[in-house]
């Protein structure tokens, strides 16, 4: 298995590079990583090219902004036949691509996502992404799997599912999964423990909390697909406070 790591970014200076930095510790490393850089004003470029000789990195620039898109433009860049996307504030257990890769090869996993532990002092938020990570576990056994922003899937099965759908305003990330599912490729959530930051709940938790509810009511009610807002939302580093994310090097593995 040639695994493809894929990191969209948009004004993740800072933050991107943390996530790197889990990569450099990995037991296991990535047969290629690519940062794709959508339309950032800050440097996030710059952070990741100081990576460029501590792993196999290519960087690559879109123009127009979305998760979407960036996602796409790296997939097709990609030379390795599992596609494995990060979010840029989130860091790895130095055990990741290894655990990922052993899990994949016994189940045959050809497509599916993370959960994930929300770096955060808040009890809601922590709640709330345990919560979601139960769900998710569950959800995978139902006709309506779901995605997190980290998420796998063969290139196989991107290519037959036509990739992210670039007209989604949001869950575009629950929407490839339910299309692999549907497409007949076996989905697995598997259990790593990647810490996401809690930088886009921090100010308003449980608004955003009870946001994310309504727009899974709101995919159940309304055909599926969300392609208007119904809720504002920011794809990366909009919100230059990104807080309190830790060095990786000090993360304890499970």
């Amino acid at each position: 298995m040639k695994i493809s790591v894929i990191i969209p970014c948009r004004n993740e200076a800072g933050v991107v590079d943390h996530l790197l930095e889990s990569l450099t510790i990995q037991t296991k490393k990535p047969d290629e990583i690519i940062v794709v850089d959508s339309a950032s004003t800050d440097n996030t470029v710059e952070c990741a090219e100081a990576y460029s000789s501590k792993l196999p990195l290519k960087i690559i620039k879109v123009s127009e902004k979305g998760s979407s898109k960036a996602r796409n433009s790296g997939a097709s860049e990609a030379a390795g036949d599992m596609l494995v996307f990060i979010d840029a504030d989130t860091i790895l257990p130095k055990y990741f691509i290894q655990s990922f890769e052993n899990r994949v090869n016994e189940k045959h996993f050809q497509a599916g996502s993370f959960t994930q532990k929300m770096n955060s002092d808040n009890l809601a938020i922590r709640a709330g992404a345990h919560f979601m990570s139960g769900y998710m576990r569950l959800m995978q056994y139902t006709p309506w799997p779901i995605g997190f922003g980290c998420l796998y899937i063969t290139k196989e099965a991107f290519n037959a599912v036509d990739g992210f759908d670039e007209s989604l305003y949001i869950m575009e990330n629950y929407d490839i999964i339910l299309k692999a599912k549907r497409a007949g490729y076996k989905i697995g959530i598997i259990k790593m423990g990647c810490l996401a930051s809690d930088r886009r709940y921090r100010n308003n938790s449980l608004r955003q909390i009870f946001q994310g509810i309504y727009g899974e009511l709101y995919r159940y009610t309304h055909g599926l697909r969300i392609t208007k807002p119904i809720y504002e939302y920011n794809m990366g580093g909009e919100d230059k406070d990104n807080g309190k994310d830790t060095d990786p090097r000090k993360q304890k593995s499970k």
